[in-house]
């Protein structure tokens, strides 16, 4: 049986609507901080932030791509985001935010597109740019000023350096996997949520290379894109636009561990593991979390998706039905993938896992999309993700197999 697209599963060629979903969340996040009300901050956060975005202003006019590309940087997003949420204290949301747009704009060569100079006169541990460039400061940096000629740093000696001279980590703390796609191995994480934990057989997600050398873990997450894009050949395009970063969360042989946060659609938590298929398993649910939590940024999907509870079929504890659909919707893709590995005689598809995995998958998919089918109140927008998962569930499901 032929594997069907269908939207926020599988793309067909020429499908842009994942990227699209994307940057209606970063459009709705530059508003969010262009609007972030200065009441209740320290005196000089305040007076950072308000200067910022009257600077912002002219950029987002001057240069919107670039402008909507520095807010949908992993470590400026799930700033803004988490303050969307009122999930943290602000000031420290800012202060960890502000010094990577500022860097950003530097190193991007758009200063001169700013309305106002800026000065951030708080201590700055870090300066982070997706693109791969960081800096870490052993002592932290008094400041920043940005103003149209350009933006410089005030190191802890007094003295001033532009951001595009200041040297930048080595080695690298954003470590690109691959060649042909921007995803980067993260060895810096600056969500403030990653301790918190939905799963009950786990206790957050700490970054942990846990004694394996950084090669170790770009060579297997390499692998298992390569396996996704053996397997997956029309959905590994679309990793360009919806995986950001990985970050390593410690070694199991026996067990995986993986985890995703609405408020950071883009990263993905992992954990190594000696097997190509489970890391590239995990690669493709949590990439799938990540698409299903922007598109709740815009829409509910499930309008008793919070409020309705139910058993799991993935999971040991009661979930929320939204949760049991951010499953059959990750899932779905994965059973494509093991069909998709089979189909090119990969030799990870005559493996004792896979073929444990297959009937796993199965299992727990049919039993999820049966759940939401029976109780699920879908919107006009999650109507059209339940037909693309039903659709795609139907032909992974092994129905009429001999």
């Amino acid at each position: 049986m032929t594997i069907p697209t269908g939207f926020s599963q599988l793309p067909a060629e020429g499908d842009t609507s994942a990227r699209r979903a994307m940057r209606k969340v970063r459009l709705l996040a530059l508003r969010e901080l262009l609007t972030w009300p200065t009441r209740g901050l320290s005196p000089r956060v305040a007076r950072g932030l308000a200067a910022l975005q009257g600077a912002l202003v002219p950029l987002t006019k001057r240069a919107p791509d670039e402008a909507l590309a520095i807010v949908g940087g992993p470590d400026v997003l799930v700033q803004i985001l988490v303050h969307a949420d009122r999930n943290r204290p602000p000031e420290g949301l800012l202060r960890e935010l502000v010094p990577h747009v500022l860097f950003q704009i530097g190193r991007r060569g758009l200063a001169r597109h700013l309305g106002e100079a800026v000065l951030w006169d708080a201590p700055v541990a870090r300066l982070l740019d997706p693109d791969g460039a960081t800096v870490t400061f052993d002592a932290p940096a008094e400041g920043i000023l940005a103003d149209p000629t350009g933006v410089e740093v005030r190191l802890a000696d007094g003295t001033a350096h532009a951001v595009t001279a200041l040297p930048l980590d080595d080695p690298p703390r954003l470590v690109r996997i691959r060649d042909d796609l921007p995803a980067r191995l993260a060895l810096v994480d600056t969500n403030p949520l990653n301790m918190e934990e939905a799963h009950p057989e786990k206790s957050g997600n700490a970054l942990l290379l846990d004694d394996h050398p950084i090669e170790a873990w770009r060579a297997a997450l390499a692998d298992a894109l390569e396996l996704i894009k053996v397997g997956l050949p029309g959905y590994f395009p679309e990793l360009a636009h919806t995986l950001d970063r990985v970050v390593p969360v410690g070694y199991h042989a026996e067990r995986h561990f993986s985890a995703s946060y609405r408020a950071s659609p883009g990263t993905i938590y992992m954990s190594l593991h000696p097997s190509c298929l489970t890391m590239a398993e995990a690669i493709v649910h949590e990439v799938q979390h990540g698409k299903l939590n922007a598109l709740t940024w815009l829409d509910p999907v499930l309008e008793n998706g919070q409020t309705e509870w139910t058993k799991s079929p993935v999971r040991p504890d009661m979930r929320p039905l939204f949760g049991v659909l951010l499953a059959v919707h990750a899932f779905a893709p994965v059973a494509a993938l093991h069909q998709g590995i089979a189909a090119a005689g990969h030799p990870e598809a005559d493996t004792a896992i896979y073929r444990r995995r297959v009937a796993e998958v199965r299992k727990a998919n049919a039993d999820a999309l049966a759940t939401v089918q029976a109780v699920g109140k879908p919107t006009e927008l999650g109507r059209r993700v339940m037909a693309a998962i039903t659709e795609l569930e139907a032909a992974t499901s092994g129905a009429g197999e001999g």
